[in-house]
């Protein structure tokens, strides 16, 4: 190896360390036997309750996700269950509280690389057949 490319071996294995660190695993388990076109990520609306969504529905899949909870944020966990619900037709989400699992002394390891300090929670991937339309508005046409 010369001095060069010795150089660029810690910084690609800590670039690489992180980019694992900071995604969001997903796990999406379908539970309908219809299959839906796939949406887009942005006509996903996301609901906290049963009770706050404001049509009838079908329930498509559900989606589990966790992430590290030193690099990633609900948000971020959220935006991606958003994408793998729009991929089975979804066009609503009803997210479950997060838990984040981990003592003080676990985030401190997950900060240095260790994957013990996460934070996870699950949704159920809906179909309204009242929003079609304004699936269609925010997708274009399938």
């Amino acid at each position: 190896m010369t001095g060069l490319s010795k150089g660029w071996v810690l910084p690609l294995v800590i670039t690489s360390l992180t980019a694992s660190a900071c995604g969001v695993r997903t796990k999406t388990t379908d539970i309908s036997p219809v299959t839906l076109r796939a949406t887009c990520d942005e006509a996903v609306d996301v609901y906290t309750s049963r009770g706050a969504v404001p049509h009838n529905y079908r329930e498509l899949a559900w989606i589990s996700a966790e992430g590290n909870s030193v690099y990633t944020t609900e948000g971020k966990i959220v935006a991606q269950i958003r994408k793998k619900a729009a991929d089975v037709g979804a066009n609503a989400i009803i997210v479950n509280d997060f838990a984040t699992t981990g003592t003080t002394s676990k985030v401190i390891g997950a900060a240095v690389g260790a994957s013990t300090a996460d934070t996870k929670t699950s949704a159920l991937a809906i179909y309204m057949p009242a929003e079609a339309s304004r699936v269609t508005l925010k997708c274009g046409p399938h």
